[in-house]
């Protein structure tokens, strides 16, 4: 095994070097792959695209070619701090050959008319007769 004794002073200077450089990049490859994560879980349709973009194992240079988008560009997008057009995330998901089924929720219906006539009854100040009942109650 090598001690330090054995290793040249120039390449011991060059290992520190990368050393400060490795320590100074960390926070903030920290906080990507934070952003990476946190786009990729997201229940939306691009989140879905996102995690079928990870899961393809296609290196995101060929797919960003692919595409025809700059590969910062896809990351960005991969990182959920860029949008992208609707075309572009179809090529994507040619590009990867991901399949997303989407299902309708069912329709909501509004509330009855009544049952909103009796909320906003609820929520009125009193007027008239009433008022004037409740304010000579509290004199």
């Amino acid at each position: 095994m090598a001690t330090t004794k054995d290793i040249p002073v120039a390449l011991l200077e060059q290992l520190r070097r990368d050393r400060e450089k490795i320590a100074a990049e960390l926070p903030e490859l920290m906080e990507r792959g934070r952003l990476l994560d946190e786009a990729a879980a997201e229940n939306s349709l691009s989140g879905h695209l996102r995690r079928a973009i990870h899961r393809s194992g296609r290196p995101l240079k060929k797919i960003a070619a692919e595409v025809g988008i700059d590969v910062f560009v896809l990351c960005d997008f991969l990182e959920g701090t860029r949008t992208l057009r609707s075309d572009v995330l179809d090529r994507l998901a040619q590009a990867v050959a991901a399949t997303i089924q989407m299902k309708p929720a069912p329709p909501q219906r509004p509330e009855s008319p009544t049952a909103e006539r009796k909320a906003g009854k609820q929520g009125r100040k009193p007027t008239g007769a009433n008022r004037q009942k409740r304010v000579g109650k509290h004199d």
